[in-house]
């Protein structure tokens, strides 16, 4: 497996507020290693190994699936409007992953 310089993450930690305080049950974290099925397609629960070894197409196929899953978990949830910068799933990080040839 060759190291490429980019950190995945399929982790998503979802709080809830409403006019500042936290809501019962809230913040729940979703894990897109854990099993899941969204539009009639089950995806299996995979280890760190797997997600990370997967090809960039794979990992973008589940990342995408994974994410309108939590949105379907979560109403008024949108990844697009409600992610905090600097926290994309996919990223350069390479201290943790340097780039190895």
């Amino acid at each position: 497996m060759a190291q490429t310089g980019k950190e995945r993450s399929l982790t998503v930690k979802i709080s809830k507020t409403i006019s500042g305080i936290i809501q019962p049950g809230y913040p729940v974290t979703y894990q897109g290693r854990n099993s899941f099925a969204f539009n009639n397609v089950s995806y299996p629960a995979i280890d760190v190994f797997a997600m990370s070894s997967m090809s960039e197409a794979d990992y973008n196929i589940r990342l995408e699936a994974f994410k309108s899953y939590v949105q379907t978990q979560e109403s008024g949830l949108n990844f697009s409007a409600d992610l905090i910068a600097g926290n994309t799933p996919y990223h350069e990080n390479l201290t943790s992953c340097p780039i190895q040839n």
